[in-house]
Parts: structure tokens; C-alpha cells; sequence
């Protein structure tokens, strides 16, 4: 992605701390970070880009676990989402907006297309247009599951039972559609329009109750992909629990620095740090399916990579499963 015009460089970070920092990093934990970015990437080249048949590596972990990609583009619900929403041409930028807040509250594309999203909120929105669907899709299916575990938390539960203000409302996905409706009411639209950097449109997202920092970077991130949106993923982040595990691993002395501070660091440096331990580095052949100026590991990049850092480590040195296995057909 390239920079847009509005971005403000290190939003959010202490640039010169950034700038100056010696932090001190596990050596092995370097190498085991180096190996799933060059790994985990080769296998999107050879899987989605050049269609290879399995396998598409000898990482015995890559073979048999489930991990997201090193750019967050190219995982399957972020693709849906990108083709339906952010790139359609049919919908205003202000229903393109709403409509990635609405999507990450499922962030599972089957429910969105079973509500037929994306949804253009500029007409009446009726809420309880969609509970015959939900219904529906229930009795079709009773051990359906309507949002994924990534998205979906015991607190985001209790709020949006809070914006009913006091009416019965069991339905989960009932209730994510009244919560639309809040929002649409109060303008959320034109109130992420008003913001003038990236910290803002994040501050304003986690100050709705229920949307917790790492769902708000999440929708940021996605409102990244709208060509409309002034702001790209490249110059702010914030590290949610599973990346600030990662950068934990990594790091063994900050010198000082945030997480998200690390963050950028890393992304000034990483290659450095590879090529100066003889480690074949060359982004420029390793992301060769994207355009020459995103070419490089940004800071949503890393933040992706180290949500999964230490679930990669505990697999290989045998300390530890991540949950979900590989399955090609479901991929």
C-alpha cells in the first residue's frame, strides 16, 4: 500500500526513541521470525499465486497448523472484503466505511453474504429485516456459527446488549444489527470523515463500548483498503495481545520502547538484522507478486507476523499447539 496524503509519519510513536534505540534481541527467536516470514510468504507465492499442487513446504509446522498470512490482504476474509466492499463501485464512501465495521463485528464472509452485505445504510435500515434470516439460516443449520472466535469476545456480548438499553434481545447477531443502528444514528460515518489523523479514527472506534483496541485497529486497517480513506496501514499501528507476545519473544531489552514503538523499529531495521547474520534476505524477490513500493514488511505487516510469532515458536521448539490445524480444503 502506498502512503496517502494525510498520513502522519510515526502517528502515534516516539520517533526519535525509534530512531535512537538499542534494544537487545533473542538471537534465536530472530531466526525463528526470519524463517516464518520467508516460509509463511513462499507458501502464499506457491499456493495462491502460482497454484502449485501440495505441499507448498517443508516447515513440518507450516505443514500441519494454521497461520495467518504475512500480509494481511491476502487471508480469505480480508480478500471478501476488499472485492465486496472497500473496491465496490456501487457503494458510497460513507456506507463503505460502516459497512467495515459491520463486516469485522462477524469477520466471517458466509454471514455477511447471508445478510447480504454490503448493505447501503443511506436507505431506511430496519434492523429486523434481517432476524428471518438469521432464523432461517438456524434451523438450516443449528450448530452454524455466526462470527468467528478471532472477532467476537465476552465483552463485546455485554455491549451490545447495553445499546439495547434495557430490551430483551437473546439473538446474538440480532444484536450486532441493533448496534448498527446506533452507530448509524450517531453519525459514525461522518464522524471518522472529521478525524485528521490515524490515531483518531482508532480513538474513535475504542470509544464505542465494546470495540476493544484490537478490534479498532482491525476496522482501521480495513478502512485502509478504501481508496476514498486518507490514511494508509503503513504509519500507525497498535500491538494487540498475541503481537505484543511476539514482540516479547523478540525482544529481549526494549531500551525504553512502546510496543508500538518495537514495532516500527523492526520495520527500520529487520532487514539489517537478517543480512547481517548472513541470512538471505532479498524482499524484492520474496514479494515479487506485489507492486516494487510495497515490496517491504510494513507496520500491519509486522504486527500480522508477531500475532503469530509465538504460537510458531511454542510449535517448534515443542513447548506448546496452536489450536487450529491446517486443513488445504478449507483454506
Amino acid at each position: 500500500m502506498r502512503n496517502k496524503p494525510a498520513d502522519i509519519h510515526y502517528c502515534g510513536v516516539d520517533e526519535q526513541k525509534i530512531l535512537t534505540a538499542k534494544p537487545k534481541l533473542n538471537e534465536e527467536n530472530l531466526r525463528h521470525l526470519y524463517n516464518f516470514i520467508t516460509r509463511r510468504y513462499k507458501i502464499h507465492l506457491r499456493k495462491d499465486v502460482l497454484k502449485k499442487p501440495q505441499p507448498w513446504t517443508k516447515d513440518p509446522v507450516l505443514l500441519e497448523f494454521r497461520f495467518t498470512n504475512v500480509r494481511r490482504e491476502h487471508d480469505r476474509e480480508t480478500k471478501w472484503l476488499i472485492q465486496h466492499i472497500t473496491s465496490n463501485p456501487n457503494l458510497s464512501y460513507e456506507d463503505k466505511l460502516i459497512n467495515c465495521i459491520l463486516f469485522r463485528l462477524f469477520n466471517k464472509h458466509e454471514t455477511s453474504e447471508l445478510i447480504n452485505q454490503p448493505i447501503k445504510f443511506n436507505r431506511k435500515y430496519d434492523p429486523e429485516a434481517y432476524r428471518a434470516l438469521f432464523e432461517a439460516r438456524e434451523v438450516e443449520d443449528p450448530k452454524y456459527i455466526f462470527f468467528t472466535g478471532a472477532f467476537i469476545t465476552g465483552g463485546m456480548k455485554r455491549a451490545l446488549k447495553w445499546y439495547l438499553k434495557g430490551a430483551e434481545e437473546d439473538n446474538m447477531p440480532m444484536r450486532v444489527m441493533k448496534f448498527m443502528q446506533y452507530l448509524w444514528d450517531d453519525n459514525i460515518s461522518g464522524k471518522i470523515k472529521a478525524c485528521m489523523t490515524q490515531e483518531d479514527v482508532y480513538n474513535l472506534l475504542r470509544g464505542y463500548l465494546g470495540i476493544g483496541d484490537f478490534l479498532a485497529y482491525q476496522m482501521f486497517v480495513d478502512m485502509t483498503y478504501i481508496e476514498e480513506f486518507p490514511f494508509s496501514e503503513n504509519e500507525f499501528t497498535a500491538a494487540g495481545p498475541g503481537c505484543k507476545n511476539g514482540l516479547n519473544e523478540l525482544f529481549e531489552d526494549k531500551d525504553g520502547m512502546s510496543y508500538e514503538d518495537c514495532l516500527f523499529w523492526v520495520r527500520n531495521n529487520i532487514g539489517k538484522e537478517f543480512l547481517k547474520r548472513g541470512w538471505k534476505w532479498d524482499p524484492e524477490k520474496l514479494f515479487c507478486d506485489l507492486p516494487e513500493y510495497d515490496r517491504c514488511l510494513n507496520v500491519m505487516s509486522l504486527e500480522n507476523c508477531f500475532c503469530e510469532l509465538s504460537k510458531y515458536i511454542r510449535a517448534v521448539t515443542g513447548t506448546g499447539r496452536p489450536r487450529k490445524k491446517y486443513v488445504p480444503t478449507k483454506e
